[in-house]
């Protein structure tokens, strides 16, 4: 091992015991022994960023693409830290340099992204496609991709994305019934009564067959390949004033108190990578209501008993009678009582987003891209209103905002 190997060993021997000032101290004087090594400047940036130390971890990733302006992970975290403060304009400059130079599918998927939060829907999902699993594109990819034509054929579509993702790409099934092809679309098995009830026209199957099913059909196009086709109709009336119907459910039915608003409530993420960012604390979001005048109806999956110990022990009128994980269609009746719905970014947004039910959605600094922040709105749901964290891992500023609009 060379003595500039057994340097970087040491590093990261120390990154994950020794404090951040010191680590850093260390890749410095490692720098300045040798000053013309691309790796060594990126390792520091890496490091960084880890603490959110975006300031110095830009610095370093210019000075490795002033040592080597074709370094493709440099060229790639540059992108993101640039995402970072919402500079897609420039990120995507970045992550197309990257993808010139080797960056591969990592690099494009980000690309897309990008383009998508900078509102470039059609690069964006063209670009898209790098989401997808090399595996699934070769099981499905043994049948023809289905462009949009009028043809007449048998047209699996197949579900690729997440719960939350799956109803808002199902605002664009309302326009396949326009064309003379004989849909199946393949769904997450919580979401076939509602869909059953509100696209009668087409076909679904429980997500997990439909690769079974494939000698059944003549063409095929992933779910999030819809956005590819329709990307210019995300704006248009016809799409914006769908409004998803509930599936009747008896459970989810509750005596109103008199003069009480219910408001549905969801608070956590699941996602291991951006859940700490999308999540509010129950008593952070408790201080959006007053125990008087509100009922709080319980949306969130999976919620821990600790939080719904929290509600009670807070005397607020806690409606519960659905498992809001398992059960879409309990949920959706639970969501069609309500008087408006606050909720983070999960399932709980995008289904009363799609039912149409007045609904705030507390979203992070650095939103995802189905978020774009247009004054509030967002062009999927239109009776959505998005409130934009101010300060990171901080909701102050937005429950402060929904208390004075909640006492109103």
């Amino acid at each position: 091992m060379t003595m500039l190997a057994e340097s970087f060993d040491h590093l990261l021997k120390i990154a994950g015991t020794q404090s951040f000032d010191r680590v850093v101290e260390q890749h410095i004087a490692l720098i300045a022994q040798h000053p013309e090594v691309p790796e060594i400047y990126h390792a520091l940036a890496m490091y960084c960023a880890r603490f959110r130390r975006f300031d110095i971890a830009e610095m370093a990733l210019k000075s490795t693409l002033e040592l080597d302006p074709d370094h493709a992970a440099s060229l790639f975290y540059m992108g993101r830290i640039l995402d970072e403060q919402m500079n897609f304009e420039q990120s995507t400059q970045f992550y197309q340099k990257s993808v010139d130079h080797g960056g591969g599918r990592k690099s494009a998927f980000h690309l897309s992204l990008a383009q998508l939060s900078s509102g470039d829907l059609e690069k964006g999902s063209s670009n898209y496609v790098n989401r997808l699993d090399e595996e699934a594109v070769h099981t499905f990819g043994r049948l023809a991709e289905w462009s949009g034509e009028d043809s007449g054929k048998r047209v699996l579509i197949w579900a690729e994305q997440g719960l939350g993702d799956e109803i808002m790409f199902s605002r664009f099934f309302g326009l396949l019934k326009t064309y003379g092809c004989d849909f199946c679309i393949e769904c997450d098995r919580r979401l076939l009564a509602l869909y059953e009830r509100n696209f009668p026209g087409l076909r679904f199957i429980p997500r997990g067959t439909a690769k079974d099913a494939l000698k059944h059909f003549d063409a095929q196009l992933p779910l999030g390949g819809l956005l590819r086709l329709f990307h210019a109709q995300v704006n248009e009336p016809q799409l914006r004033s769908q409004v998803m119907e509930p599936v009747l459910c008896e459970q989810a039915a509750w005596a109103r108190q008199k003069g009480r608003r219910y408001v549905g409530i969801s608070w956590l993420s699941m996602n291991e990578e951006s859940g700490p960012q999308r999540s509010i604390a129950m008593d952070s979001l408790l201080a959006a209501f007053d125990a008087e005048r509100h009922g709080l109806v319980n949306l969130q999956y999976l919620a821990p008993a600790q939080d719904i110990e929290i509600i009670r022990k807070a005397g607020f009128e806690l409606i519960d009678p659905v498992d809001c994980f398992s059960d879409m269609a309990g949920m959706s009746a639970l969501i069609a009582q309500c008087d408006g719905v606050l909720t983070i970014d999960n399932t709980a947004l995008h289904l009363a987003g799609a039912m149409g039910v007045e609904t705030h959605a507390l979203i992070p600094c650095l939103p995802n891209w189905r978020w774009r922040i247009r004054g509030g709105e967002t062009p999927w749901y239109p009776r959505v209103h998005l409130l934009q964290q101010k300060q990171p891992f901080s909701w102050d500023h937005e429950i402060g905002w929904l208390r004075k609009h909640f006492s109103t």
